[in-house]
């Protein structure tokens, strides 16, 4: 994160038409494609969209050279371009022959890639987008800010300020009459071209075909209406075949409107052909006679030849990722973004454009997994973003105030108990009564805006465990606990609760007193050097007793456990099987204590309405969603559910220190739909979330209490024990 990433983004919040016109997108965008899912399965439907994407990527040498044969077969004339400026060079050279004035182009990200327009304006060309809304961030001045919306972030008052500058009368509201005016000015844009540009959703190799997918008949008319046509498109368009790209089709709508299919499918083969009556092709006759395909790599060559990136490639540009995104949700394309919007837009722009200009959208990315859920090529859009966290650490170093956090204090578990020790004595004349810090000094302000924090512990779970760093000899299931830094060091009361019901449930819960962070801090800020010896730690703490169980009351520690830690040792063959061994024993609470339980009977209702939070590390992490609610209504609770239950409540670890205010946004959206169920208390089953949704409750003075299912089902079985 740089401080001008900072900047960019709270002025993006800053804005009103931005914040009115975006929360209306994401609600259409969810809806519709909920409703373009109906009857379908989904699963079954990406599976072979994601064959398709492997198998093209893989043998894509072989179609660039089938499609390059069959097309000029057809009529067309392929060139291969390395870069951009090849690109630039290309089309410049053939508008001066051909004496082009005037370019007319359909919507195309691969030339917003290589900055077509400006080297053809910079030429003296005039170039009109006809996509509207191409045309009017063209009018803006501005980048698209969406892969498929490139104007979604505009309200209808700035649409009709624009319009009615271009045609120097002033326009009012309707949006038909703005769509009529712009629909007029392009039509003689269209009768005046030279030249149309446009670009290609796939490319079938084995006939030599693009297909152009549109929801507005510009995109046929910028491809027929001109003398000259020229598509730009990028190698990973290429598949095998027609059924191939039947394939891709399937989903490439629904997925992202919400349509079974666009308006317009258009498939060109070659230039336009008439065969006159001596069957001698004609070109040029009724539609362009000139057909220029340019290939593109600008770096997708490089990508595809590295093993943690080339799954990048398999994007279909569909945008649903945007659409389901909070971070997008909040700051749109513009802010989240260089060119490419959104975490694919990151890794894109790495190798497009270089990782210096990807490093700050990266930063922007929340790993809440949302993305990958939806993705119709079921892309690991968050791996791939750690990955290249980490990339730009091996290739820069970390800041100097990273460095110092993570290799000074975090690896080193007695300094960071010091460290904390200190801070909860400095913390003293910002603590409240009731243990809340609701406003810190410069420069830490900005962490108390949109949240109050905890205090610290004065007494953190460790030490209030010390009779429990090993489990007593018996014949109960022994179960390590492991807390995590925020249960440890702020709601050691909860953890007390954790040992407590455990105990009720039959097992032999301890504290191993050597554990420390698990690592996720470092490892998402890409200090994968820290993150090792942090695990090899906790490793050796959680082993010594060879627990039964190992459970944790945070998702995100339970992911590190379970799955980072064997890949982050997966070199050591030693510590790799240690590894492995600890990561077959995690459990989230909720899970162990249904395990543990299996035949505990219905409680009597509790007379309380409750609302569940899914953590994103539970729900998309680990798979888990069913359990804590079995738990909570098996315990007498009813529960409402909540609007967008697992959408991120904002916290994501460092993220809501580095964008507190964004982090905020975020968290907005998640308060409105709990206190929309009318609930008394909120559960959830990850402490980070507890912190996060307590702390913005609090700033509202809301009554709605926030607790996890440990400290909730704890505080209704203080008097009576569980049948097991």
């Amino acid at each position: 994160m740089t401080a001008k990433m900072r900047r960019r983004v709270n002025k993006a919040l800053a804005d009103k038409n931005l914040q009115t016109a975006l929360p209306t997108f994401m609600l259409i965008t969810k809806v519709a494609r909920q409703i373009g899912m109906q009857g379908i399965d989904f699963s079954t439907l990406r599976d072979e969209l994601r064959r398709v994407k492997e198998k093209s990527i893989a043998n894509l040498p072989q179609l660039v050279q089938q499609f390059k044969a069959q097309a000029t077969k057809a009529g067309a004339v392929v060139y291969e371009a390395k870069d951009a400026q090849d690109v630039d060079n290309y089309i410049l050279k053939l508008a001066r022959e051909h004496n082009v004035k005037q370019i007319v182009k359909s919507k195309s990200m691969v030339t917003e890639e290589i900055e077509l327009n400006k080297h053809l304006k910079d030429a003296g060309i005039e170039v009109t987008e006809t996509d509207l809304g191409e045309y009017i961030v063209q009018l803006a001045g501005e980048k698209p800010s969406h892969l498929v919306g490139p104007a979604i972030h505009k309200t209808i008052e700035q649409i009709a300020e624009l319009f009615s500058k271009v045609t120097g009368e002033e326009l009012g509201l309707d949006p038909q009459k703005l769509a009529e005016v712009a629909r007029h000015i392009l039509r003689q844009a269209y009768l005046n071209a030279d030249m149309g540009i446009s670009g290609a959703n796939i490319a079938i190799a084995e006939t030599g075909t693009l297909v152009i997918v549109t929801n507005e008949a510009n995109g046929c008319l910028v491809t027929t209406l001109p003398p000259i046509h020229v598509a730009v498109v990028g190698y990973e368009k290429l598949v095998s075949s027609l059924d191939d790209a039947t394939t891709i089709l399937k989903l490439l709508s629904r997925n992202t409107t919400g349509q079974r299919q666009s308006v317009y499918v258009s498939y060109i083969t070659g230039p336009s052909a008439t065969t006159a009556i001596s069957e001698v092709p004609l070109f040029g006759v009724q539609g362009p006679g000139e057909l220029h395909i340019i290939l593109v790599d600008n770096g997708r060559m490089q990508m595809r030849e590295s093993d943690e990136f080339k799954e990048a490639l398999y994007c279909i540009k569909c945008g649903a990722c945007l659409n389901i995104c909070p971070v997008f949700g909040s700051v749109a394309g513009q802010t989240y973004g260089y060119i490419y919007q959104g975490g694919i837009g990151a890794i894109l722009t790495a190798f497009l454009h270089g990782m210096d200009k990807a490093v700050d959208p990266a930063s922007l990315c929340m790993n809440c997994m949302a993305c990958t859920e939806v993705c119709p090529s079921h892309i690991d859009i968050p791996r791939m973003i750690l990955r290249l966290r980490t990339k730009f650490v091996e290739e820069n170093g970390l800041s100097l105030t990273r460095k110092i956090a993570y290799h000074g204090i975090l690896s080193h578990p007695k300094r960071l108990n010091t460290a904390i020790s200190i801070g909860s004595r400095l913390q003293s004349p910002f603590v409240g009564k009731d243990s809340m810090v609701r406003r810190l000094p410069y420069p830490l302000n900005s962490l108390t805006r949109t949240i109050s924090l905890p205090a610290l512990a004065h007494h953190p779970l460790r030490y209030r465990l010390q009779s429990f760093s090993s489990p007593r000899a018996g014949t109960h299931p022994a179960v390590a606990f492991y807390a995590g830094c925020i249960a440890d060091y702020a709601y050691p009361e909860i953890g007390d609760d954790v040992m407590k019901y455990l105990q009720e449930c039959g097992a032999e819960p301890y504290y191993p007193q050597e554990q420390t962070c698990c690592g996720a801090p470092a490892l998402v800020t890409g200090d994968e050097e820290t993150c090792i010896k942090l695990a090899q730690i906790n490793i050796a703490a959680i082993e010594e007793m060879n627990p039964d169980y190992i459970v944790t009351v945070c998702p995100g520690c339970a992911v590190m456990l379970q799955q980072e830690y064997p890949r982050l040792l997966a070199n050591d063959p030693e510590w790799s099987l240690r590894a492995e061994a600890i990561s077959t024993k995690v459990k989230d609470f909720s899970q162990l204590v249904l395990e543990l339980t299996p035949s505990a009977q219905k409680m009597l209702s509790q007379n309380l309405k409750v609302t569940y939070h899914d953590p994103c590390y539970l729900r998309r992490g680990l798979g888990i969603y069913h359990g804590p609610r079995q738990l909570l209504q098996r315990e007498g609770f009813e529960i409402v559910e909540m609007n967008d239950a697992d959408a991120c409540c904002g916290f994501a670890g460092t993220f809501v220190l580095e964008y507190p205010e964004l982090s905020g946004s975020i968290l907005n959206r998640k308060l409105n739909n709990i206190e929309a169920t009318g609930a008394d208390i909120v559960v959830t089953n990850c402490i980070p979330c507890v912190l996060q949704l307590r702390g913005g409750l609090d700033k509202r003075n809301s009554n709605i209490k926030v607790m996890h299912s440990a400290e909730l089902l704890a505080s209704y079985h203080k008097s009576r024990h569980i049948n097991t």
